[in-house]
């Protein structure tokens, strides 16, 4: 997989800022870390050579990282999730996400120290699988990223929909305008933007449940709830509930970065049981309180209903046509960086591209290219419910699940129990069963 834009060095010192020219050897990882330090970020020389003194981040502050990667768009499709799953069945689904990744969260740093120069994901799936390992898991890793900047399309789109009247085509064009100008700004400035995703996403929870609680008729309250079921009168929805509940849980990417960067990383368990307590938490009074305010009448992405104060209800309508702006182009970077450096590591275009301009023109046409891919995908697939179910079901089973199993398995093969292989082969047959239905369903479900 290639990876990285790399500056050059010439004793000891960095190369002047502006465009970062590419190497055929370059790493995604290593792009982004140079885009976010900023331009005073020092570097501490020692003979005339460069040594990168990296600070790292506290418990606390890798509490809060974590929660950043879980807490995001899927929370909007955990009422949902409840609804085509029922009472009984959503919360035993619910329990194996949330218990099943925080194990195998777990398991990801136990996977990295057997290797001790991986850093990345895909540096764990070389370990155990070779390159092959590697170029499997950065696939599907880049996959898994398109299909969110889908979902996060569709849900501004939405969002939009329910803000001005407009029709489905022209929701999607006008996602394209508003999200296309901030996939050039500089990484570092984008990443605090994610911070205000996650206040979007809270502030939404605490408007929900304030709307809940101020309403006394159906539907929309929480003092006079609507009717739910234990188990779903349709059970063919079922599998959607799947990759709706999974997509929720699905950060075990990021985590050996997480990881890796923590100062204190002998706490990362305790780190991880804080972060999901935390993260489950806030999904539980969603899809508790979203479920029992409109029991079948549960829409798509969020709660909300006429009767409510108008203020309010205009508030919690901008927090989730915010919520996507603010991580659409944070979250689709790896992938533009990724595409850039694929195809200006080709000789022929590597030669062409020997002015400033044109590797400017270069990506400023390849972005809004890729951009206007996953806006043609959200108009011809535009279901949220089921953008959020095939991320889940496909991906996110994959990623946070099956993967961290098998690299486990194959790296500690020899000195793991029966029992906790037997626990493993339980969870992995279980988790392939559900994103193989929940894929299936995704697709063929009317």
């Amino acid at each position: 997989m290639l990876v990285e834009r790399t500056p050059s060095y010439h004793q000891g010192e960095l190369s002047s800022p502006g465009f970062v020219p590419l190497s055929r050897h370059a790493t995604v990882a290593s792009v982004i870390s140079q885009q976010l330090k900023g331009p005073d970020d020092g570097d501490a020389q020692v003979n005339d050579h460069v040594v990168f003194v990296p600070i790292k981040s506290t418990f606390v502050q890798s509490v809060f990282n974590a929660m950043n990667v879980l807490i995001g768009v899927g929370i909007l499709a955990f009422p949902l999730a409840f609804r085509y799953a029922g009472w009984l069945l959503g919360s035993l689904i619910f329990v194996f996400c949330a218990v099943g990744t925080n194990y195998t969260a777990k398991l990801l740093a136990r996977s990295l120290d057997a290797s001790p120069g991986a850093l990345t994901y895909g540096d764990m799936g070389m370990a155990a699988f070779g390159e092959r390992g590697r170029t499997f898991i950065g696939g599907v890793f880049f996959v898994e990223i398109a299909t969110m900047a889908v979902a996060m399309i569709t849900l501004l789109g939405d969002g939009l929909q329910a803000l001005y009247p407009m029709d489905h085509v022209t929701s999607r064009l006008l996602c394209f305008c508003l999200m296309t100008p901030f996939e050039f700004l500089p990484l570092r400035k984008l990443s605090a933007a994610s911070l205000f995703g996650i206040v979007s996403c809270v502030s939404l929870v605490v408007i929900v449940l304030y709307d809940g609680f101020s309403k006394t008729e159906q539907p929309g309250s929480i003092w006079n709830p609507m009717p739910t079921e234990i188990l779903p009168s349709d059970p063919s929805k079922i599998p959607l509930s799947f990759g709706l509940m999974m997509a929720g849980f699905a950060g075990h990417a990021v985590f050996p970065a997480i990881y890796r960067d923590m100062d204190q990383p002998k706490r990362y368990n305790e780190m991880v049981d804080i972060t999901y307590v935390l993260t489950a938490g806030t999904y539980v009074i969603m899809a508790v309180a979203g479920y029992i305010m409109f029991g079948s009448q549960t829409m798509q992405e969020v709660p909300i209903t006429q009767g409510f104060a108008k203020a309010l209800n205009s508030i919690a309508l901008w927090l989730v046509v915010i919520t996507p702006i603010a991580k659409f182009a944070l979250m689709i970077h790896p992938l533009h960086v990724a595409w850039e450096l694929y195809v200006e590591g080709q000789p022929v275009v590597e030669r062409w591209m020997d002015q400033a301009w044109k590797q400017n023109a270069f990506q400023l046409t390849s972005r809004i290219i890729l951009t206007a891919i996953a806006v043609y995908i959200a108009i011809v697939f535009p279901g949220f419910d089921r953008v959020m179910s095939l991320l889940g079901s496909l991906f996110s089973f994959g990623i946070s699940i099956i993967f961290p199993l098998m690299c486990y398995q194959r790296l500690y093969n020899a000195s793991i129990s029966l029992p906790r292989s037997c626990l493993h082969l339980c969870m992995l047959a279980l988790s392939i069963c559900m994103a193989v239905t929940g894929t299936a369903w995704s697709f063929l479900s009317p």
